[in-house]
């Protein structure tokens, strides 16, 4: 009777364990891991058209992914990607000559004999704006997995992108007529932080073993503008 009642407690228990033990496989090959070329596709708000394409460009980077299945079709994913610098150039003129007249006018120059106010002309001046910008993005996201073959999937991808960027500033004023010495350079640099949405669509196309091939493209929501991402690289199954 001992022996009945003894068995029929371990039957739970051997039941239970055999649960976690058939379960851990199929977690453990829902999860991956990947390593991706990366594209940022910039375009910001436009105020001025003299100023070009000031804040737009494109840059590549490297990102790198985490993820896992949750259900059948639904999983979760960290994303942390970290692009290439991108540069804006203009030149464009600041102040414009001014006549003898008007300097007269302007300064009081009779304590310069040997310079008649009427023979001074101020030169004018040009710019260089150069400015870089990149945009580190720390990205969680829900994804949902459409199978259209077996070896060739879809997965809609949609969450939150916290963003770091750093911006740096060059401004260099050239005078036009060589006589003038230049106006010493003027640097600046600042970091902002910002959380925006983002959406995407990719294919896992199975290569063999637990290696898929994935390319995709991501749109991240700024304030003023878009970052568009496309994407390619590789991710190991575990």
């Amino acid at each position: 009777m001992k022996t009945i009642q003894i068995f029929v407690r371990l039957v739970p228990a051997a039941a239970f364990f055999a649960a976690i033990s058939a379960a851990a496989p199929a977690f453990a090959q829902g999860g991956y891991i990947g390593a991706y070329l990366v594209g940022d596709v910039v375009r910001v708000d436009q105020y001025d058209s003299r100023s070009g394409d000031s804040g737009n460009g494109e840059a590549l980077g490297f990102a790198l992914r985490l993820g896992g299945a949750i259900a059948p079709r639904w999983g979760v994913e960290l994303e942390f990607v970290r692009p290439g610098e991108i540069t804006s150039d203009e030149t464009s003129q600041i102040l414009p000559a001014l006549s003898g007249a008007t300097v007269s006018a302007i300064y009081d120059l009779s304590n310069l004999p040997s310079l008649p106010p009427e023979s001074i002309v101020f030169p004018p001046y040009s710019f260089r704006f150069q400015s870089t910008q990149r945009r580190t993005t720390l990205s969680t996201s829900l994804w949902v997995r459409q199978q259209l073959t077996r070896r060739f999937s879809l997965a809609y991808i949609g969450g939150v992108a916290f963003g770091r960027t750093t911006y740096e500033l060059e401004v260099n004023y050239v005078p036009v007529r060589p006589t003038i010495l230049p106006i010493t350079p003027s640097r600046s640099e600042a970091i902002t932080y910002n959380i925006g949405p983002m959406v995407g669509v990719e294919g896992r196309i199975r290569m063999g073993g637990q290696v898929n091939l994935v390319p995709g493209i991501r749109l991240h929501g700024n304030q003023g503008g878009w970052l568009i991402r496309p994407a390619i690289g590789l991710a190991w199954s575990f």
